[in-house]
């Protein structure tokens, strides 16, 4: 059984997780797979909705104080 069998929902999954199984997929050289492809767009994911409020809140911030 595969690492990704393991995880039947990448949503639930923990961030931890899912870079674990990026790593190992990397490590193994299946980074072609569609495993590799479905664990790399739900960390993808994942760090766009973490981040781009956190950029955009600074880009306002930085925006207000050239104004």
């Amino acid at each position: 059984m595969s690492l990704i069998e393991a995880l039947p929902d990448v949503a639930s999954a923990s961030d931890f997780t899912l870079l674990e199984g990026l790593y190992q997929l990397t490590v193994t050289g299946h980074t072609s797979d569609w495993e590799f492809e479905r664990l790399n767009n739900a960390v993808y994911e994942r760090l766009m909705s973490t981040y781009s409020s956190a950029e955009v809140g600074s880009v306002h911030a930085v925006h207000s104080l050239m104004d």
